[in-house]
């Protein structure tokens, strides 16, 4: 079962809530396209290596300068 993050939920980690493939208001990303694990989510691995089920897809940095324009 999918979860969304909605008002009220757990913020998304810092390392997904920068990262150019996560799907916002999701716990959705192109390396985990039916939900990120729980160990991801809570922060407690930023997915900077490999991980299994991960498509071969780890942490990529939102550019810098899309971050100032979306703010």
């Amino acid at each position: 079962m999918k979860r969304y993050y909605v008002e009220g939920d757990a913020l998304p980690p810092k390392s997904c809530a920068l990262c150019a493939h996560w799907k916002p208001m999701s716990r959705e990303c192109e390396a985990f396209p039916d939900e990120i694990p729980d160990e991801i989510w809570s922060g407690e691995n930023p997915h900077t290596k490999p991980f299994p089920g991960d498509n071969g897809i780890q942490f990529e940095q939102i550019p810098l300068r899309a971050l100032a324009e979306a703010s």
